[in-house]
């Protein structure tokens, strides 16, 4: 399996709720708001990620998740929306 990072962005003015719709929809397709890492201090930490920016794995190919999240945020959430997703392989965090 892949791992993928998620960008949702909802076009418009969407309240706080229906960010909350869209948070607990990329949950239930396993992509959370948070990924695990290691500090600068070497310490195990969950990071959270930027707004509307999800990560998680999947054995479909990154057009396969891309058709999936587009398709199920228009059905559940909203239309008006741009998804970019891309495939990790390794990543870094800093604050």
């Amino acid at each position: 399996m892949a791992d993928y990072a998620v960008r949702v962005e909802l076009r418009g003015n969407p309240s706080k709720e229906v960010y909350q719709t869209l948070h607990a929809l990329m949950a239930r397709k396993g992509f959370a708001q948070t990924i695990a890492g290691v500090d600068a201090k070497g310490n195990q930490r969950r990071f959270s990620l930027p707004h509307a920016v999800y990560y998680g794995a999947s054995g479909a190919d990154c057009g396969a998740v891309r058709d999936s999240v587009v398709g199920s945020v228009k059905s559940e959430v909203q239309e008006d929306i741009i998804v970019f997703v891309v495939q990790a392989q390794t990543w870094s965090i800093g604050s």
